[in-house]
């Protein structure tokens, strides 16, 4: 898993003529795939009366990255798929984009759709600009009473931190965030402490 991430730090919308047809293209930051479907719904509901309006996004990190593009009824893979690999060569992810194009009487043929599509997107995340993310996992770490003391002291001392302590009848859950490359190494670490008794559980993440 991977501790941070790049988006667009801001959301933003560029509009260009190439070859008489107008390419407005429309970026936003999402933190997931229902915020990036409503926001596609949302463009196109907008520019209803364009021909076509062509979107892509990536939301997530690493393997567990979700990708999606489409052509909306320009030739396959002449746009869609440019807008999605301009979104990876700018090395960012939680985009949505969403390229409305409005004909202007000149066919620009595959190939010129392809450097259309794909340089309005660069064009436009360039400009919104780039913002690192660092990503935290919440993690619920279940432990007997006596055993609270040792465990908030080592996530304290490994760059963690403590959220919240739930009392319980048999002992106490500790609410904790830390980044996810350090959550196995705390996990062993505790389990030993712990002689095995600790219980853990993943409660989401948040990014900052």
């Amino acid at each position: 898993m991977l501790d941070s991430y790049s988006t667009v730090a801001k959301d933003i919308r560029v509009t260009a003529k190439i070859k008489k047809c107008k390419f407005i293209t429309s970026v936003k930051s999402v933190n997931t795939v229902e915020e990036a479907e409503k926001f596609i719904a949302d463009i196109s509901e907008e520019f209803y009366d364009a021909r076509h309006n062509v979107y892509a996004f990536k939301v997530g990190v690493g393997d567990d990255a979700i990708q999606r593009s489409s052509d909306d009824g320009e030739p396959a893979g002449s746009s869609g798929p440019p807008a999605l690999q301009a979104i990876e060569g700018e090395g960012v992810t939680n985009v949505a984009v969403v390229v409305t194009r409005y004909f202007g009487g000149i066919k620009h043929g595959v190939g010129g759709l392809i450097r259309a599509y794909g340089g309005s997107v660069r064009k436009a995340i360039r400009e919104a600009g780039l913002i690192n993310k660092v990503r935290y996992i919440k993690l619920g770490i279940s432990i007997p009473y006596d055993q609270m003391g040792e465990v908030i002291n080592d996530l304290e001392g490994h760059q963690g931190e403590v959220k919240n302590v739930n009392y319980m009848n048999n002992g106490v859950e500790i609410i904790s965030v830390m980044k996810p490359t350090y959550i196995n190494a705390f996990k062993d670490r505790i389990i030993d402490a712990t002689r095995g008794q600790a219980v853990f559980e993943e409660k989401g993440e948040e990014f900052r």
